[in-house]
Protein backbone atom coordinates (compact mmCIF):
# COMPACT_ATOMS: atom_id res chain seq x y z
CA UNK A 1 0.00 0.00 0.00
CA UNK A 2 1.24 3.77 -0.70
CA UNK A 3 2.84 5.30 2.37
CA UNK A 4 0.24 7.34 4.09
CA UNK A 5 0.40 11.25 3.20
CA UNK A 6 1.32 11.86 6.98
CA UNK A 7 4.27 10.34 6.19
CA UNK A 8 5.61 12.39 3.01
CA UNK A 9 8.06 15.21 3.79
CA UNK A 10 7.05 18.19 2.56
CA UNK A 11 9.31 21.07 2.16
CA UNK A 12 7.01 23.38 1.90
CA UNK A 13 4.66 25.35 4.65
CA UNK A 14 2.02 27.94 4.51
CA UNK A 15 2.31 29.34 8.17
CA UNK A 16 -0.63 30.42 9.79
CA UNK A 17 -3.37 29.01 6.78
CA UNK A 18 -6.13 26.88 8.08
CA UNK A 19 -9.30 27.47 6.26
CA UNK A 20 -10.89 29.14 3.16
CA UNK A 21 -12.76 32.46 5.32
CA UNK A 22 -11.83 34.69 2.18
CA UNK A 23 -13.16 34.32 -1.34
CA UNK A 24 -11.35 33.09 -4.08
CA UNK A 25 -12.36 34.35 -7.91
CA UNK A 26 -10.63 32.00 -9.76
CA UNK A 27 -7.66 29.32 -9.37
CA UNK A 28 -5.18 30.95 -7.47
CA UNK A 29 -2.46 28.60 -8.87
CA UNK A 30 -3.51 30.69 -12.17
CA UNK A 31 -2.84 33.95 -10.52
CA UNK A 32 -0.04 36.11 -11.18
CA UNK A 33 1.02 36.10 -7.56
CA UNK A 34 -0.96 35.04 -4.96
CA UNK A 35 -3.39 37.54 -3.68
CA UNK A 36 -4.22 36.43 0.05
CA UNK A 37 -4.42 34.18 2.40
CA UNK A 38 -7.35 32.16 0.84
CA UNK A 39 -5.17 31.86 -2.17
CA UNK A 40 -2.34 30.27 0.01
CA UNK A 41 -4.67 27.68 1.37
CA UNK A 42 -6.03 27.27 -1.91
CA UNK A 43 -2.53 26.13 -3.29
CA UNK A 44 -1.85 24.08 -0.45
CA UNK A 45 -5.21 22.19 -0.44
CA UNK A 46 -4.68 21.35 -4.68
CA UNK A 47 -1.06 20.46 -3.71
CA UNK A 48 -2.23 17.74 -1.08
CA UNK A 49 -5.34 17.02 -3.39
CA UNK A 50 -2.65 15.66 -6.35
CA UNK A 51 0.06 14.29 -4.14
CA UNK A 52 -1.63 11.04 -3.67
CA UNK A 53 -2.35 10.38 -6.84
CA UNK A 54 1.03 11.14 -8.57
CA UNK A 55 3.30 9.98 -6.18
CA UNK A 56 2.19 6.06 -6.97
CA UNK A 57 3.83 6.93 -10.67
CA UNK A 58 7.26 7.51 -8.83
CA UNK A 59 9.91 4.91 -8.75
CA UNK A 60 13.48 4.86 -7.58
CA UNK A 61 16.33 3.73 -10.15
CA UNK A 62 18.90 1.33 -8.73
CA UNK A 63 22.19 0.88 -10.72
CA UNK A 64 25.34 -0.50 -9.70
CA UNK A 65 26.68 3.12 -9.70
CA UNK A 66 24.20 5.11 -7.80
CA UNK A 67 20.81 6.02 -7.60
CA UNK A 68 18.21 7.95 -9.57
CA UNK A 69 14.25 8.79 -9.61
CA UNK A 70 11.95 8.08 -12.32
CA UNK A 71 8.21 8.24 -13.61
CA UNK A 72 6.08 6.18 -15.02
CA UNK A 73 3.88 7.66 -18.12
CA UNK A 74 1.82 4.91 -19.66
CA UNK A 75 0.09 1.20 -18.12
CA UNK A 76 2.92 -0.69 -19.78
CA UNK A 77 5.35 0.78 -17.55
CA UNK A 78 7.48 3.49 -19.51
CA UNK A 79 9.57 5.50 -17.30
CA UNK A 80 10.94 8.73 -18.09
CA UNK A 81 14.24 9.08 -16.05
CA UNK A 82 17.35 11.38 -17.22
CA UNK A 83 20.11 10.72 -19.35
CA UNK A 84 22.82 10.26 -16.59
CA UNK A 85 20.62 8.14 -14.74
CA UNK A 86 20.12 5.30 -17.39
CA UNK A 87 23.88 6.10 -18.27
CA UNK A 88 23.71 4.11 -21.88
CA UNK A 89 21.02 2.21 -23.67
CA UNK A 90 20.24 -1.67 -23.11
CA UNK A 91 21.43 -1.90 -18.91
CA UNK A 92 19.11 -3.77 -16.66
CA UNK A 93 18.19 -2.08 -13.47
CA UNK A 94 16.24 -2.36 -10.95
CA UNK A 95 13.21 -0.26 -10.03
CA UNK A 96 10.91 0.66 -6.64
CA UNK A 97 8.00 2.04 -5.94
CA UNK A 98 6.75 3.95 -3.37
CA UNK A 99 5.61 0.61 -1.24
CA UNK A 100 9.08 -0.48 -1.66
CA UNK A 101 7.92 -3.00 -4.35
CA UNK A 102 11.16 -4.04 -6.93
CA UNK A 103 10.60 -4.65 -10.57
CA UNK A 104 13.52 -4.80 -13.41
CA UNK A 105 13.62 -2.67 -16.18
CA UNK A 106 16.10 -2.28 -19.03
CA UNK A 107 17.36 1.67 -20.06
CA UNK A 108 16.09 2.61 -23.70
CA UNK A 109 17.31 5.73 -25.20
CA UNK A 110 17.49 8.99 -24.77
CA UNK A 111 20.16 12.06 -25.52
CA UNK A 112 22.40 13.87 -23.71
CA UNK A 113 21.93 17.13 -25.38
CA UNK A 114 19.03 17.44 -23.11
CA UNK A 115 19.39 14.65 -20.67
CA UNK A 116 16.52 12.67 -21.51
CA UNK A 117 16.70 9.19 -20.42
CA UNK A 118 13.66 6.61 -21.35
CA UNK A 119 13.47 2.87 -19.36
CA UNK A 120 11.04 -0.26 -19.50
CA UNK A 121 9.54 -2.13 -16.71
CA UNK A 122 10.14 -5.79 -17.97
CA UNK A 123 7.12 -6.94 -16.36
CA UNK A 124 3.36 -7.02 -17.90
CA UNK A 125 1.66 -4.34 -16.28
CA UNK A 126 -1.08 -2.43 -15.80
CA UNK A 127 1.28 0.02 -13.93
CA UNK A 128 0.37 2.94 -12.13
CA UNK A 129 1.01 6.27 -14.14
CA UNK A 130 0.47 9.69 -14.79
CA UNK A 131 -0.21 11.39 -17.88
CA UNK A 132 1.46 13.79 -19.89
CA UNK A 133 0.09 17.75 -20.79
CA UNK A 134 -0.16 19.04 -24.33
CA UNK A 135 2.58 19.90 -26.39
CA UNK A 136 4.11 23.99 -24.93
CA UNK A 137 1.58 23.63 -22.32
CA UNK A 138 3.32 24.99 -19.72
CA UNK A 139 4.94 28.58 -19.26
CA UNK A 140 7.19 30.86 -17.17
CA UNK A 141 5.16 31.83 -13.78
CA UNK A 142 3.70 28.59 -13.60
CA UNK A 143 3.25 26.74 -10.19
CA UNK A 144 4.65 23.28 -10.16
CA UNK A 145 6.15 20.89 -7.51
CA UNK A 146 8.60 18.04 -7.58
CA UNK A 147 9.55 14.74 -6.62
CA UNK A 148 12.16 12.49 -5.65
CA UNK A 149 13.93 10.14 -3.38
CA UNK A 150 16.59 12.32 -2.54
CA UNK A 151 19.38 10.55 -0.95
CA UNK A 152 17.87 6.80 -2.31
CA UNK A 153 14.48 5.73 -1.43
CA UNK A 154 13.77 5.21 2.06
CA UNK A 155 10.45 3.67 2.83
CA UNK A 156 10.72 5.12 6.42
CA UNK A 157 10.74 8.62 5.71
CA UNK A 158 8.67 8.40 2.47
CA UNK A 159 9.02 10.58 -1.01
CA UNK A 160 9.75 14.33 -0.44
CA UNK A 161 7.78 16.94 -2.05
CA UNK A 162 9.06 20.18 -3.66
CA UNK A 163 6.85 22.84 -4.67
CA UNK A 164 7.97 26.40 -6.92
CA UNK A 165 7.30 28.10 -9.90
CA UNK A 166 9.00 27.73 -13.13
CA UNK A 167 11.58 30.55 -13.58
CA UNK A 168 12.64 30.33 -17.43
CA UNK A 169 11.90 27.73 -20.07
CA UNK A 170 14.15 27.58 -22.95
CA UNK A 171 15.28 24.93 -25.58
CA UNK A 172 16.39 21.78 -24.13
CA UNK A 173 15.80 23.61 -20.48
CA UNK A 174 13.52 24.12 -17.90
CA UNK A 175 14.59 26.32 -14.38
CA UNK A 176 12.53 26.41 -11.23
CA UNK A 177 12.72 27.54 -7.93
CA UNK A 178 11.27 23.91 -7.20
CA UNK A 179 14.41 22.80 -5.24
CA UNK A 180 16.81 19.73 -6.27
CA UNK A 181 18.83 17.54 -4.26
CA UNK A 182 21.09 14.60 -4.59
CA UNK A 183 19.00 11.76 -5.62
CA UNK A 184 16.17 13.11 -7.43
CA UNK A 185 17.58 13.15 -10.86
CA UNK A 186 15.35 11.82 -13.19
CA UNK A 187 12.14 12.64 -11.23
CA UNK A 188 8.88 13.80 -12.28
CA UNK A 189 8.00 17.97 -11.88
CA UNK A 190 4.24 18.04 -12.31
CA UNK A 191 1.71 21.29 -13.16
CA UNK A 192 -0.88 21.49 -10.92
CA UNK A 193 -3.04 19.69 -12.87
CA UNK A 194 -0.62 16.65 -12.32
CA UNK A 195 0.58 16.02 -15.17
CA UNK A 196 4.48 15.32 -16.13
CA UNK A 197 6.23 19.15 -17.29
CA UNK A 198 9.54 17.73 -16.97
CA UNK A 199 12.21 15.92 -15.49
CA UNK A 200 14.41 16.61 -12.86
CA UNK A 201 18.44 17.03 -14.43
CA UNK A 202 20.57 19.47 -12.72
CA UNK A 203 21.12 20.40 -9.41
CA UNK A 204 22.45 23.38 -7.26
CA UNK A 205 23.24 24.58 -3.89
CA UNK A 206 21.11 28.26 -5.42
CA UNK A 207 17.53 27.46 -4.31
CA UNK A 208 16.61 29.48 -7.88
CA UNK A 209 19.17 27.19 -9.92
CA UNK A 210 17.39 23.86 -10.39
CA UNK A 211 16.86 22.52 -14.04
CA UNK A 212 14.80 20.10 -15.69
CA UNK A 213 14.06 18.36 -18.95
CA UNK A 214 11.06 19.75 -20.26
CA UNK A 215 8.42 17.10 -21.45
CA UNK A 216 8.80 18.59 -24.93
CA UNK A 217 12.09 17.03 -25.08
CA UNK A 218 10.64 13.54 -24.78
CA UNK A 219 7.62 15.08 -26.31
CA UNK A 220 9.87 16.07 -30.13
CA UNK A 221 12.13 12.67 -30.23
CA UNK A 222 9.38 10.08 -28.77
CA UNK A 223 9.73 7.58 -31.35
CA UNK A 224 13.88 7.95 -31.26
CA UNK A 225 13.94 7.76 -26.89
CA UNK A 226 12.04 4.99 -27.42
CA UNK A 227 13.77 3.08 -30.13
CA UNK A 228 17.07 4.30 -30.76
CA UNK A 229 20.38 4.24 -28.26
CA UNK A 230 21.09 6.63 -26.28
CA UNK A 231 22.45 9.90 -28.11
CA UNK A 232 25.93 10.84 -26.74
CA UNK A 233 27.68 13.75 -27.54
CA UNK A 234 30.89 11.37 -29.21
CA UNK A 235 27.95 10.60 -31.27
CA UNK A 236 27.11 13.60 -32.98
CA UNK A 237 30.87 14.69 -33.22
CA UNK A 238 30.72 11.53 -35.68
CA UNK A 239 27.61 12.68 -37.67
CA UNK A 240 27.21 14.82 -39.99
CA UNK A 241 27.30 18.78 -39.54
CA UNK A 242 25.56 21.54 -41.02
CA UNK A 243 26.50 24.44 -38.82
CA UNK A 244 24.26 26.96 -37.78
CA UNK A 245 23.14 27.83 -34.60
CA UNK A 246 19.06 28.76 -34.13
CA UNK A 247 16.81 29.29 -31.53
CA UNK A 248 13.31 27.80 -31.36
CA UNK A 249 10.09 29.94 -31.62
CA UNK A 250 6.52 29.49 -32.78
CA UNK A 251 7.41 29.80 -36.41
CA UNK A 252 10.02 27.38 -36.27
CA UNK A 253 13.64 27.14 -35.87
CA UNK A 254 15.33 31.02 -36.29
CA UNK A 255 18.79 30.69 -37.70
CA UNK A 256 21.51 33.00 -34.83
CA UNK A 257 24.60 32.54 -37.02
CA UNK A 258 26.34 30.57 -39.62
CA UNK A 259 29.42 28.90 -39.24
CA UNK A 260 31.79 29.97 -42.20
CA UNK A 261 32.81 27.20 -44.41
CA UNK A 262 30.31 24.72 -43.78
CA UNK A 263 27.41 23.14 -45.77
CA UNK A 264 24.77 25.73 -44.19
CA UNK A 265 27.07 28.55 -45.37
CA UNK A 266 27.69 27.13 -48.88
CA UNK A 267 24.30 26.48 -49.33
CA UNK A 268 23.44 30.16 -48.88
CA UNK A 269 21.73 30.36 -45.54
CA UNK A 270 21.33 33.89 -43.26
CA UNK A 271 20.78 34.94 -40.06
CA UNK A 272 17.18 34.72 -39.20
CA UNK A 273 16.08 31.91 -41.83
CA UNK A 274 13.71 29.90 -40.51
CA UNK A 275 14.49 26.21 -40.70
CA UNK A 276 10.67 24.63 -41.28
CA UNK A 277 11.62 20.79 -42.79
CA UNK A 278 14.30 18.76 -43.07
CA UNK A 279 13.37 15.99 -45.56
CA UNK A 280 9.47 16.72 -45.13
CA UNK A 281 9.59 16.11 -41.39
CA UNK A 282 8.87 19.32 -39.72
CA UNK A 283 11.53 20.44 -37.04
CA UNK A 284 10.35 22.68 -34.13
CA UNK A 285 13.24 21.68 -31.66
CA UNK A 286 17.27 22.34 -31.66
CA UNK A 287 17.16 18.87 -30.24
CA UNK A 288 15.70 17.04 -32.79
CA UNK A 289 17.26 19.18 -35.20
CA UNK A 290 20.76 17.62 -34.13
CA UNK A 291 19.31 13.91 -33.59
CA UNK A 292 18.61 14.28 -37.19
CA UNK A 293 21.64 15.68 -38.42
CA UNK A 294 24.37 13.54 -36.76
CA UNK A 295 22.39 10.70 -37.68
CA UNK A 296 23.71 11.52 -41.08
CA UNK A 297 27.11 10.94 -42.54
CA UNK A 298 28.82 13.57 -43.91
CA UNK A 299 28.20 14.09 -48.14
CA UNK A 300 24.74 13.05 -47.05
CA UNK A 301 22.05 14.91 -49.10
CA UNK A 302 19.27 16.28 -47.52
CA UNK A 303 16.34 18.63 -48.69
CA UNK A 304 15.63 21.40 -46.34
CA UNK A 305 12.86 23.84 -46.05
CA UNK A 306 13.28 27.48 -44.88
CA UNK A 307 11.55 30.67 -45.18
CA UNK A 308 13.59 34.15 -45.44
CA UNK A 309 11.44 37.41 -44.60
CA UNK A 310 8.02 36.41 -46.19
CA UNK A 311 9.01 33.91 -48.77
CA UNK A 312 9.39 29.69 -48.21
CA UNK A 313 11.72 28.01 -50.08
CA UNK A 314 13.39 24.46 -50.57
CA UNK A 315 16.81 23.12 -50.72
CA UNK A 316 19.12 20.66 -51.14
CA UNK A 317 23.16 20.29 -49.66
CA UNK A 318 25.37 17.48 -48.79
CA UNK A 319 26.44 17.89 -45.28
CA UNK A 320 29.60 18.34 -44.13
CA UNK A 321 31.90 16.83 -40.92
CA UNK A 322 32.46 18.88 -37.90
CA UNK A 323 36.43 17.95 -38.18
CA UNK A 324 36.64 19.71 -41.86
Amino acid sequence: MPLPFQRILLTFFFSGVIGFSEVVDQQAWEKKVPENRADLAAIQARLQELIPVTQKALVSIEANDGAGSGVIVSPDGLILSAAHVIGRTGVNMEVRLLDGRRTNAVSLGGSEISDAGMLQIKEPGPWPYVKIPKLHSSKVGDWCFGLGHPGGFDIERGLVVRIGRIIEKKDETMQTDSRLLGGDSGGPLFNFEGKVIAIHSRISNEPDQNFHVPIESFQENWEFFREQDLLTFENIEQGGFLGIACEESDQGLVIQSVIPGTAAEKAGFQENDIILKIDDEVIRNREKLTIFISGKEPEDEIKIEYQRQMSTATLKLKLGSRFE
